[in-house]
């Protein structure tokens, strides 16, 4: 189906036209892509990859093809811009002030852009019709040195948040990892509307630490959270941690240091330690929630935390009886509370009584009031149709949900299912494509983007587009 980001159905796609849901032939037809599609970065795109109308990628390096437009939304795209690594790929999305789509991931290759290579962190903006208007990058081509969160500041900025494992050189700073043959350091980063950056700060200790997300608050602040595994200093004192430790980092407009908490195993929580805080959201009220992975003695579970503006854990609530429940993503809801996506197996309460997967995965979606009171779960997912995995989501204005990430049966899918505000799940897409969607944003009144990676040959409903573990982005529209 083709969906708007008021959350309506706009089109559902008939037998036999674009995007629909893969076939066995579709497996075969992305290993031919993935194979013969591996042009070196700064070359264009063949008449098979560039589609007659709409938007033309705009850059060396990136093939797309574009729809028809949608009154004031501009047109539907899809665009691939190719580099030369094994292992290209978007994990964040986000609409800045003037309206243009940032996306962030990593190259542990090299992409030529507009005529510039780029590789490492990489942060695109990109036009409302899809065409490249400026690029960033950081680092080297290395694995996990990446854009990992992308927030929007009032004034047209962006906080990008990530991980580096190679030597930056951001304003004349030079960062070394702490421990690069372990694991990587994490970078928080104001910048500009010009792609200028206008603060970067940096933290890492012996172990495995990164940010995973950002936010920013009315008065400017800037939140921060993910995982670190070792004693950390983020500037008010070292944190004990341990392996895998959540943390939230509060900084001020200008990068100063104002709080941080590692959430380290205490008390009652030493049972369900918070691991790796994979998403975060602001309450209206200041409070901050966070969700992510918690250790169980039988698999691994996940949590849904309310902290306050001072500190104070206000929401402890925990998930996962057997197997695993993963939570992957969080977003704050109109009228207050927080909503949760991820995927599982066995069995999970998030308060409303047990809910089995049994032993296929299933995506779920949970939604809890501003107390964090159960208010609505489900789930999506048939062992005998696809195994689901839910990386990101976006509450549209009537507050419906855009989950996205993939699915697999014969191969790995890009996927995308919208549930109504009451948690009743749409048809999923399955895009006939190889690869996965990692982030998702809405924007204007019918868009919905996604971005990922792509590895073969697709056609997401605007023309056929292909890459080889590239960066690929999609904007369907009404």
């Amino acid at each position: 189906m083709t969906v708007a980001c008021d959350g309506r159905v706009v089109r559902v796609l008939g037998e036999g036209e674009h995007g629909s849901s893969p076939s066995a032939g579709a497996g075969e037809g992305g290993e031919q892509g993935s194979a013969g599609g591996g042009h070196a970065a700064g070359t264009s795109g063949s008449s098979e990859e560039v589609g007659s109308t709409g938007a033309t990628g705009g850059a060396a390096g990136a093939s797309s093809s574009g729809g028809p437009g949608a009154g004031g939304d501009g047109p539907g795209y899809s665009v691939v811009f190719r580099g030369d690594g094994e292992y290209e790929s978007l994990y964040a999305a986000a609409l800045d002030a003037q309206g243009r789509l940032v996306v962030g991931g990593g190259a542990d290759g090299t992409l030529s852009l507009n005529g510039e290579d780029h590789a490492g962190a990489v942060l695109l903006w990109l036009s409302p019709s899809g065409e490249l208007v400026q690029a960033k990058s950081f680092g080297s081509a290395a694995y996990e040195t990446q854009v990992n969160g992308i927030a929007p500041v009032a004034d047209g900025s962006i906080i990008a948040v990530g991980t580096y494992r190679t030597t930056v050189v951001v304003r004349d700073e030079i960062w070394v990892p702490t421990n690069e043959n372990w694991g990587p350091d994490m970078f928080v980063m104001k910048v500009a509307a010009n792609g200028e950056v206008i603060w970067a700060r940096h933290f890492g200790g012996a172990g495995y630490d990164g940010a995973e997300s950002a936010a920013v608050a009315p008065n400017g602040n800037v939140y921060v959270s993910g995982y670190v595994s070792s004693a950390i200093d983020f500037g008010g004192g070292v944190h004990a941690a341990g392996e895998d430790t959540a943390f939230l980092l509060t900084l001020d407009a200008d990068g100063g240091y104002v709080a941080s908490q590692v959430f380290s195993p205490r008390g009652d929580l030493d049972a369900w330690p918070m691991t790796n805080a994979t998403g975060m959201a602001l309450g209206r009220d200041g409070t901050v929630w966070l969700t992510g992975h918690a250790g169980l003695s039988e698999g691994s579970g996940s949590y849904l935390t309310q902290v306050s503006p001072t500190g104070q854990l206000l929401t402890r609530k925990f998930f996962g009886d057997d197997g695993y429940t993963l939570a992957s993503d969080i977003n704050g809801v109109r009228g207050g509370g927080a909503l949760i996506v991820g995927n599982m197996n066995g069995t999970a309460d998030f308060g409303e009584g047990p809910r089995n997967a049994g032993d296929s995965t299933k995506l779920f979606a949970a939604r809890f009031g501003p107390g964090g009171e159960p208010l609505w779960s489900s789930l999506l997912g048939d062992a005998a149709d696809y195994d689901y995995d839910a990386r990101a989501s976006a509450v549209a204005a009537d507050g419906s949900v855009f989950i996205t990430g993939g699915a697999f049966h014969v191969a790995d899918n890009p996927m995308l299912v919208r549930f109504a505000a009451d948690g009743t799940p749409d048809e999923p897409e399955v895009f006939n494509a190889i690869g996965r969607f990692f982030a998702v944003c809405t924007g204007g009144e019918h868009s919905v983007y996604l971005a990922g990676k792509l590895d073969g040959s697709s056609d997401f409903g605007f023309g056929p587009v292909r890459g080889r573990r590239d960066f690929v982005v999609v904007r369907l529209v009404r």
